[in-house]
């Protein structure tokens, strides 16, 4: 009998049969056909069964066999007829029988479809859009020569099988169709490239799920034949759900609002507004217990410190970590390498219950790049948690409602939660889904939000030089010693600037202005040092300025920082003294000032010394006269980051609406806009210039006074761009002082997302990007998908000075390893050992126009394995001419 092999692998000493995989195959969907109970249709689940049986007939093409999996005994002999092997199985497939099975059209062509394409290639298109010879020479082997012989071997191999073996046969039409030069895009519709859309019409959930589950199933019996794993593992069951609803009430029994909020609401689809350390996260655990849920975050430090919390309360058997250091991670922590690797492999195929991830391990598919199915098709029964969408662009948030809509689509659910939602995010939802649940905290509780006072902000507007068109950044030094004062006054002193090389500098500053011991105790944080030196500063940066802050501590501290700690670090900060940004970033911001006092039941206490203030009666201020937020505004370029953190438009827009707070009260204008319609199409002049005019016209008195009849007339109507091009009105900020409830962050944020114009640079780039995707534009790439959701191009550099130690690292990291280690477990120790001491990341456009590759340059003497190995592990890394220290970071 003439063997088919499935894998070039050798499993427990024998060869892996195609029936042998076939059957694991259809093992892995019986454990997943369990989590399926939404599915109805019994057809469609035969369907999927069907397609797993049949996706692999094409490796019964001897070339396949003989040069990619070595079966040397294997006839008809023949080595250069050669196509994918998937495209090869749809000619083995009984059209008619499969046809007849269904009665179905639509059911024949996705499994077609789901078989042809099961192992996506960039080369495809040279079979399937256009006429190739190989495939046609191959298709006449077949009717003259082999297809009695192949479908033999078939017959022989799957013999066993009682069920789905009478859908093999020749599909002579179509061979025949392959010979007369027909497409074979005309035969099986390709899912993914955006050329084939009008071949496609509209996608099907059935289409999507079919090819999904056989994806993933595929993958999974591959792993585990290759590993010796347990197919059964493809689905580890939850941790029940009242022993988690134990768990968390134990923790958080003292503010159990949760609880309360969530009754009757566990299957709905909801977004969650609530302040910043609010207990968010334990409400996502509730929402998703008992189910499998994915819980995304934008950074991984954050990621990380919820897959420990997630672990303590799911446990770490059901718990699982996906970021693109996430092997790294694990095996740091100390789990022997064999279940670190399993533990990692397990989070890649989707089998824990709980996944914590950072949003660029899915959202990009909401793009469709080839394998989008396999996620949708596991989202489709699974819960997904997006926590603080205001971290992500515009085109990153319009990339990640298009995920959303697509996972409702599927029979899914989600949970968006953040402390600030921008309206046009909340709209496009809202447009969406049916059964959408709000949530809003902040409106609950009001009447008490408005009495807590917890930041007083001061704007000070900085004068700074401007050589031709780029302004100078510095601090003045009286800003400098301001700083210094707050620290030697034993407070916690937080500074936050937008640009690395800002921070850098007034770190130096602080440096030099300084003795000890304060001088020990300032410390810097940005994204220029390496993975090693970031999570060692991370980690120390955390115990340094705990939250709380013990009550008893009095020695002064200053973090200087970037926007990485917005929202990756559970810091508690006594001052903030921080750049202009984005009213939502700078509500973020102002949450590390003071975490340490805690709204619960019409209470603050200060988890510090347990202290309790009753607010039902009166204001809880945490301040006196002074500020404990410091704003700068620099009155040329207003930002250090110019137009390349943030747009001009937020930045502006944002000190506007602080103006109008330190006016008054905003609530009544909050009311206003909230009852307008916005999918009207006149939006930006009948509502947002409507609202410009007769709010901030007060604002360009000033400005209007020395234009003539025609610019003032202009101005007036249009105040919106008047604000964008006028920096006069920076004159009128200087010194304000305002003091802001917690309400009043809400409301800010809300009214400066509802006035920002759909036809202005910010918001078109969200809607353009929406209207790309409702087209059906899809990726062909996942790589492509993901640069297009992270919008900067970040490359792996080695600083020049630290190229001889990296190269000696290497050198080591050799002579030491275990050669018998596996391929994969090799790579999670060099990114351990070696990679994350020297490689940082950097913008594309920071490199030179002919960068040089790290693997170019550095001369090791190794044998050929080893020569590939680190050819392939240093791909893509390059050189950069700057000096690197463990203190500063990276300097460019």
């Amino acid at each position: 009998m003439i063997e088919i092999l499935a894998k070039s692998h050798v499993k427990d000493g024998k060869k892996v049969t195609l029936s042998k995989h076939t059957s694991d195959v259809l093992k892995v969907f019986e454990n997943i056909k369990r989590k399926l109970n939404k599915i109805n249709s019994a057809d469609l689940i035969e369907a999927i069964e069907i397609a797993i049986f049949l996706h692999d007939l094409g490796k019964v093409l001897p070339s396949f066999q003989i040069k990619s999996l070595g079966n040397k005994h294997y006839k008809p002999w023949d080595i250069y007829h050669e196509i994918p092997h998937s495209l090869f199985s749809v000619f083995w497939v009984d059209k008619d029988k499969l046809k007849a099975k269904f009665n179905n059209e639509n059911y024949l062509n996705f499994i077609i479809s789901s078989i042809a394409y099961h192992h996506w290639r960039e080369n495809f298109d040279d079979f399937i859009s256009r006429h190739n010879e190989i495939f046609i020479k191959l298709c006449q082997k077949v009717m003259e020569e082999w297809g009695e012989i192949l479908k033999e071997n078939l017959s022989q191999e799957f013999s066993s099988f009682n069920e789905y073996k009478d859908f093999i046969g020749i599909n002579k039409k179509w061979t025949e169709s392959i010979i007369n030069r027909r497409s074979f895009t005309n035969l099986a519709v390709p899912p993914y490239k955006f050329d084939y859309e009008p071949l496609r019409g509209e996608i099907k959930k059935e289409w999507i799920l079919i090819s999904g589950f056989l994806q993933r199933c595929d993958h999974f019996a591959s792993w585990c034949e290759e590993e010796g794993e347990n197919l059964n593992e493809v689905e580890i069951e939850p941790k029940r759900e009242n022993e988690v609803k134990d768990v968390i009430g134990n923790k958080i029994r003292d503010y159990a609002w949760q609880f309360k909020v969530l009754d009757g609401k566990t299957d709905k689809n909801i977004i969650l507004i609530a302040p910043t350390g609010y207990g968010k996260t334990e409400f996502a655990f509730l929402w998703g217990k008992g189910n499998k849920f994915f819980y995304t975050l934008p950074l991984r430090s954050a990621v990380n410190q919820i897959y420990e919390r997630a672990g303590e309360i799911f446990g770490e058997n059901t718990t699982g970590l996906l970021h693109s250091d996430a092997d790294a991670y694990i095996l740091e922590k100390g789990i022997d390498e064999t279940n670190t690797m399993k533990s990692y492999e397990l989070a890649k195929q989707l089998s824990y219950p709980v996944i914590i991830s950072t949003g660029d391990q899915f959202f990009p598919y909401a793009l469709r790049p080839p394998g989008y199915e396999k996620v949708f098709a596991t989202l489709s029964y699974s819960r997904l948690v997006i926590d603080e969408v205001q971290a992500y662009d515009p085109k990153a948030c319009a990339i990640i409602t298009k995920f959303m809509e697509w996972i409702y689509k599927m029979g899914g659910k989600f949970l968006l939660m953040t402390a600030t939602l921008p309206k046009f995010i909340e709209n496009r939802i809202r447009s969406l889904v049916i059964d959408l649940e709000i949530v809003n905290i902040y409106e609950k509780e009001k009447e008490n939000f408005q009495k807590i006072f917890k930041h007083k902000l001061k704007i000070k507007l900085i004068e700074n030089k401007k050589e031709g068109k780029n302004p100078e950044f510095e601090l003045p030094e009286g800003e400098i010693e301001e700083i210094i004062k707050k620290a030697n006054e034993g407070k916690r002193v937080l500074v936050i600037l937008n640009t690395v090389d800002f921070a850098q500098r007034v770190y130096e500053k602080l440096m030099n202005k300084t003795s000890s011991p304060l001088k020990d105790n300032i410390f810097l944080l940005h994204s220029r040092f390496t993975f090693e030196d970031r999570k060692n500063k991370e980690n120390e940066y955390i115990k340094k300025f705990e939250n709380p802050k013990p009550s008893t501590e009095n020695i002064g501290k200053i973090l200087v920082a970037t926007q990485v700690v917005e929202a990756s670090l559970n810091i508690d900060a006594d001052v903030l003294f921080t750049e202009i940004c984005p009213l939502d970033a700078l509500v973020q911001r102002i949450g590390r000032v003071l975490r340490r006092y805690f709204y619960k039941d019409g209470k603050i206490r200060n988890k510090s010394d347990n202290t309790e203030y009753n607010i039902s009666q009166s204001e809880f201020k945490s301040f006196e006269n002074e500020p404990n937020v410091y704003m700068w505004v620099f009155k040329e370029g207003l930002q250090s980051g110019r137009k390349k953190v943030y747009s001009e438009e937020l930045i502006k827009f944002s000190i506007v609406w602080l103006w109008k707070k330190g006016k008054g009260d905003i609530e009544t204008l909050l009311k206003e806009i909230s009852q307008v319609e916005t999918g009207i199409k006149d939006y930006d002049e009948s509502v947002v210039e409507k609202i410009f005019k007769e709010e901030f016209s007060l604002l360009l008195e000033d400005n209007l006074k020395e234009k003539s009849k025609k610019q003032k007339k202009e101005s007036k109507e249009n105040i919106y761009e008047t604000i964008l091009k006028d920096n006069k009105l920076l004159d009128k900020l200087n010194e304000i002082e305002i003091e802001l409830s917690e309400y009043d962050k809400y409301a800010l944020v809300t009214l400066f997302y509802s006035t920002i114009k759909r036809n202005g640079n910010y918001l078109k780039e969200f809607f353009d990007t929406l209207s790309l995707l409702d087209a059906g534009w899809m990726s062909e790439r996942k790589s492509e998908a993901e640069r297009i959701f992270r919008e900067i191009y970040d490359v792996g550099v080695v600083p020049k000075n630290k190229l001889e130690e990296f190269k000696n690292e290497i050198e080591k990291f050799i002579d030491k390893i275990n050669l018998n280690k596996k391929g994969w477990s090799l790579f999670t120790c060099f990114k351990t050992e070696v990679l994350s001491k020297y490689v940082l990341y950097l913008p594309r456009y920071s490199l030179s126009n002919n960068p040089i590759l790290v693997y170019e340059i550095i001369k090791i003497k190794l044998d050929e394995k080893w020569a590939k190995r680190i050819e392939k592990w240093l791909s893509g890394i390059y050189l950069y001419q700057g000096e690197y220290n463990e203190e500063l970071g990276l300097k460019v």
